[in-house]
């Protein structure tokens, strides 16, 4: 036998034998019993998972069962394509329960927000237990079946519109099982409604509002039982609004709670007994700022309890156009860690140091954005005087970044050493190398207490 026709062979034989090992493959994934074959089919996205119903004929209809539906639309030229096949799944989808149905896609003029609301309640027939939309909308106002503000499977439900939109809500709400909720851009336009929403939540665990708007609105409560995780995020646009509206927050088993936004709305926190963390992040009040002020003391008035604080430069600073509420501000006892974020802090401003004289027993001080002082501080030496409490006594450690070597930055960090007389350590890190004449003055600050030591990176 010549060279060509061994080499021929020798490639048959390969072939053959990839092909066997293919047949194998294939053989054994078809001995596979059907649960386990539901279950790879099931971890597809959907489009994919339905690909598989054409390798053979055991696999033909096996994606009906799958529990995780998802649709997205991808070319606006293929809508109708993809309107079409979101209703041949649900069509041909076996009896069995859907446990996650995600929705991405346009709702137009065209008479498909009715397609979209039929595409909801089939899930709900199918005892679907999490809802994500996220839709795209070309109206201010959209309507939702009514079948889902009483659906007793449902355990979480996340909402998004690209736009704000006026959700309008059925007279009858009570999710009996829903314990995580996520709304973003949406208008609450009344009180009676909006609080039907919020009352209809018996057992909930957490709820994310993010960029929604409250208008025509006077008061509502935000109230569960079993609530412990609460996240609001504003709109910046809405900084200029003096109306605003009276959110009273009742969580008695509320942990976490963060804000972020002008402080629009009064949000007041009642009955919080077992708070772990906050974050207050309030962004330029604009016009309002003196009404910001009394709202920002209202808020922190309900978080006397908390453990760990966070708080903006924003936050604080705007304290200084209701000076007068300073000294009003609660106790806050439980706190050892407070974070001051948003951008350099600047020590010398009154709101500051007087809110350090509410945390008694603070062990930690943290700065990550860094701090400075004002442009018109007169007198660098003079800050920090009377010494908050805990400078004397529990604060034991302060950690600072450095965004630039600047003097008035060094004048800061100098007034902290000072002044903390209880001090175990101070840590200066920073995205840029040190020059050594700067790390030198660092180390050589004169320091409140003999122990401190000094870490810097």
């Amino acid at each position: 036998m010549d060279g060509s026709g061994l080499n021929q062979s020798s490639k048959k034989h390969k072939l053959n034998e990839e092909q066997g090992i293919v047949d194998g493959n294939s053989k054994c994934l078809e001995n596979l019993p059907e649960e386990i074959l539901r279950y790879i089919i099931s971890l597809l996205p959907t489009n994919d998972a339905v690909r598989t119903s054409i390798l053979c004929k055991r696999w033909e209809y096996l994606w009906t069962s799958i529990p995780n539906l998802g649709f997205k639309i991808g070319s606006k030229a293929k809508r109708t394509l993809f309107m079409n096949f979101v209703e041949r799944v649900l069509l041909l989808h076996d009896s069995s329960d859907i446990k996650q149905f995600t929705l991405d896609c346009d709702v137009l003029h065209d008479g498909n927000a009715s397609r979209i609301k039929a595409w909801i309640s089939s899930a709900i027939r199918h005892n679907v237990q999490e809802l994500v939309f996220n839709l795209n909308i070309s109206e201010e106002k959209f309507s939702l079946p009514r079948c889902l503000f009483t659906c007793v499977t449902l355990t979480k439900l996340r909402f998004n519109f690209d736009i704000p939109c006026v959700l309008k809500l059925p007279p009858t709400i009570y999710f009996t099982n829903l314990k995580l909720l996520t709304v973003r851009n949406v208008t609450f336009s009344d009180d009676y409604s909006t609080q039907k929403l919020f009352s209809g939540l018996p057992v909930l665990e957490e709820m994310f509002l993010e960029a929604c708007i409250w208008v025509n609105l006077t008061a509502v409560s935000i109230s569960s039982p079993k609530l412990h995780c609460l996240c609001i995020i504003d709109d910046e646009q809405n900084s200029d609004d003096e109306d605003g509206c009276q959110v009273m927050i009742f969580g008695p088993g509320l942990k976490r709670f963060t804000y972020y936004g002008p402080l629009c709305n009064d949000y007041c926190l009642n009955n919080s007994c077992s708070l772990e963390r906050v974050v207050i992040d309030v962004c330029d009040p604009g016009k309002t700022a003196r009404q910001v002020a009394y709202r920002m003391y209202r808020l922190l008035s309900g978080l006397s309890t908390v453990k760990k604080l966070k708080l903006s430069s924003g936050a604080v600073e705007v304290l200084n156009y209701a000076a007068e509420l300073l000294p009003h501000v609660p106790m806050f006892n439980n706190v050892m860690h407070l974070e001051f974020d948003g951008g350099p802090t600047h020590l010398d401003r009154l709101a500051l140091s007087k809110i350090l004289e509410k945390f008694p027993c603070l062990n930690t001080l943290e700065f990550p954005e860094g701090i400075d002082l004002s442009v018109n501080c007169k007198n660098a030496d003079g800050i920090l005087d009377p010494v908050p409490p805990c400078f004397l006594s529990h604060l034991r450690c302060i950690e600072v970044y450095c965004y630039a070597e600047g003097l008035n930055q060094l004048s800061a960090i100098k007034n902290l050493l000072k002044n903390a007389v209880a001090l175990d350590k101070i840590v200066i890190s920073s995205d840029n190398h040190f020059a050594l004449d700067f790390e030198k003055q660092l180390v050589e600050f004169p320091r409140g207490s003999k122990t401190c030591k000094f870490i810097i990176y």
